[in-house]
C-alpha cells in the first residue's frame, strides 16, 4: 500500500509539473520573441548612430582638407600669385628633341 501511495504521489507531482511547464512554455516563447525584437531594435539604432558618426567624420575630413587646400592656394611657392608661373618653362631645344 505504501508503494502505491508513493507511485500516486510521484505520478501526481509529475502531472502537475508537466502541466505547469506546458502552460509556461508559451510564456517562455513570448519572452524569447520579445528578446529577439529588442535585439533587432538595438541593432537598428546602432546602425543609424554608426552612419551618423561616419557622416560627421566624412564632413569633418572634407572641411579639413578644404581648409588645407585654401591655405596651400593662398600663398604660391613663387610668390607671384599665379600657379602657372611656378611651373618651369622648358627650353625650345629640349622640346624639339
Amino acid at each position: 500500500m505504501k508503494s502505491l501511495g508513493i507511485f500516486l504521489a510521484g505520478f501526481a507531482s509529475g502531472w502537475v509539473v508537466r502541466s505547469t511547464v506546458d502552460s509556461s512554455r508559451s510564456l517562455a516563447v513570448s519572452g524569447v520573441s520579445a528578446a529577439f525584437g529588442a535585439v533587432e531594435r538595438v541593432r537598428r539604432l546602432l546602425a543609424i548612430e554608426k552612419e551618423h558618426i561616419e557622416d560627421l567624420v566624412a564632413e569633418g575630413k572634407a572641411k579639413h582638407e578644404a581648409r588645407l587646400g585654401r591655405a596651400g592656394r593662398a600663398v604660391p611657392a613663387n610668390g607671384t600669385g599665379s600657379v602657372s608661373a611656378s611651373i618651369p618653362s622648358v627650353p625650345p631645344a629640349v622640346r624639339a628633341a
